[in-house]
């Protein structure tokens, strides 16, 4: 005789397969660690409530944390989660952030970008809201000598005279400086030499005709980031009679 069960399209049996599929899918997705392929609309993908969007590579290094920080030395003085930017190379080491140091008793976020070694080479200006705070640039400037040379320093002696000197915070990995230098006597020959720590790193000789000379490109990668150097211009006649003059155009670090 037959059953309201067989009324059902498929009969009993059929049914019963339904159900242990549907519990099978159930327990899969339970089951489920990841969204292995997806795909978003036009309204796009919004984390809210607090909510972290990251990113792992297959080795599980982190590359993109946006959201909270986990770290809650990082909390704002309120004591609320700070909400920031993390993005990191494949290997692991930061390259960019966004975000404020509560520590210090800095709220305001900014953001800055890294070397390998961690160290801010690019960052905006926090406190004033415009403009950069690293790197340093300099501003190249000098007297103007209305290309007359009588007020250049200079050195008539055969033993080496400091005629220029300074310090700058390493940022790039190499300096170069660029003088206007001349003999002031008609046969005679000069050397003049940039020296970084003390040392002589670059050299080139000097004649009567002034001209420009360009000592660098010098390695800086001795020193670290950030690290104060010292740097000097000097010179001394090799021949002749007279004295060497020379006058700084420009000094500047370069990429390397």
């Amino acid at each position: 005789m037959p059953t309201p069960g067989d009324q059902i399209p498929g009969g009993p049996q059929q049914m019963a397969r339904d159900i242990a599929e549907l519990k099978r899918q159930v327990r899969e997705l339970r089951a489920a660690r990841r969204l292995e392929n997806a795909s978003v609309g036009a309204g796009g993908l919004r984390v809210v409530n607090g909510g972290r969007l990251a990113m792992d590579t297959p080795g599980k290094v982190r590359m993109v944390d946006i959201g909270k920080i986990g770290d809650t030395s990082w909390n704002h003085g309120d004591g609320t989660p700070q909400q920031a930017v993390q993005l990191r190379r494949e290997d692991g080491s930061i390259f960019m952030g966004c975000y404020s140091y509560p520590p210090s008793g800095f709220e305001t976020q900014a953001w800055s970008f890294y070397d390998r070694s961690a160290n801010t080479i690019l960052a905006e200006d926090t406190n004033s809201g415009a403009g950069l705070a690293r790197p340093y640039l300099p501003v190249p400037i000098g007297p103007a000598y209305e290309g007359s040379w009588d007020y250049w320093p200079r050195t008539s002696g055969t033993t080496t005279t400091k005629l220029w000197q300074g310090r700058f915070y390493k940022q790039l990995p190499r300096i170069v400086i660029v003088m206007q230098v001349s003999m002031d006597t008609s046969g005679a020959v000069g050397t003049i030499e940039l020296t970084v720590g003390g040392t002589v790193r670059a050299s080139s000789n000097v004649s009567f005709s002034v001209g420009f000379v360009t000592l660098g490109p010098y390695s800086l990668d001795s020193y670290d980031h950030m690290q104060q150097v010292d740097i000097a211009v000097q010179g001394r006649r090799t021949s002749g009679t007279g004295a060497l003059r020379a006058s700084l155009y420009s000094a500047y670090q370069l990429q390397s």
